[in-house]
């Protein structure tokens, strides 16, 4: 919110298509503890991923001309990070066409 961002664009989102699994990192755990914030100074820490697991679509999506086109599991990872960063995502970009940037 610092910087003020109101909307998201997702690029490069046709690289997650060979993928069976997807990971979201989501939390740190440091030192037995778990945080959303990752401290400044690491040295000396050990810190952990805390993952959340996305089923992968494991189609092309670079075809697609419009979002409802989209695989339903690229949509569900789609809100999942909507929902995680409070900030909707405006457009997907499924590949390096101009014509390749799909509005929601």
């Amino acid at each position: 919110m610092l910087s003020g961002v109101t909307e998201l664009v997702m690029t490069k989102s046709d690289v997650l298509d060979a993928f069976d699994e997807i990971e979201a990192c989501v939390a740190y755990g440091i030192d037995g503890k778990e945080t959303k914030e990752l401290p400044f100074q690491l040295n000396g820490l050990a810190i952990n991923p805390v993952l959340k697991k996305f089923q992968g679509w494991s189609s092309k999506t670079a075809d697609s001309k419009t979002y409802s086109e989209l695989p339903k599991e690229m949509k569900e990872f789609l809100i999942f990070v909507e929902e995680y960063l409070g900030v909707p995502v405006k457009f997907v970009s499924n590949g390096p066409g101009r014509d390749q940037i799909l509005e929601k």
